[in-house]
């Protein structure tokens, strides 16, 4: 599950890279990035909203439904994404060692 997770952040990182230039406030699309493999859904974030999850390599931004509370709990949430943070243990060692960023 948290390497579905990893590789989504990845393409996300992608993604926020394009849009670096952006106006403050503009808003783009990112792939949810919860831990099911079937996910199609998308998250609306701003380059600043997305560059505070990044922060904490042990952070992904998903749909609210798709919170999976044995793994992760929730950091921040509001009417568009929630931010996760991976539980101490196998699922943040995943996180961080899957981290793009080093």
């Amino acid at each position: 599950m948290a390497k579905n997770e990893a590789a989504s952040r990845e393409i996300n990182d992608q993604v926020e890279e394009a849009h670096q230039l952006d106006p403050p406030g503009r808003r783009f699309q990112i792939a949810c990035e919860c831990a099911l493999k079937t996910c199609g859904r998308v998250v609306t974030i701003t380059v600043d909203e997305y560059r505070h999850v990044r922060m904490d390599p042990r952070q992904f931004a998903v749909v609210p439904e798709h919170f999976i509370g044995n793994i992760e709990w929730i950091v921040y949430e509001n009417d568009r994404f929630a931010v996760v943070a991976k539980r101490e243990g196998m699922p943040a060692d995943v996180a961080r060692d899957e981290n793009p960023r080093g």
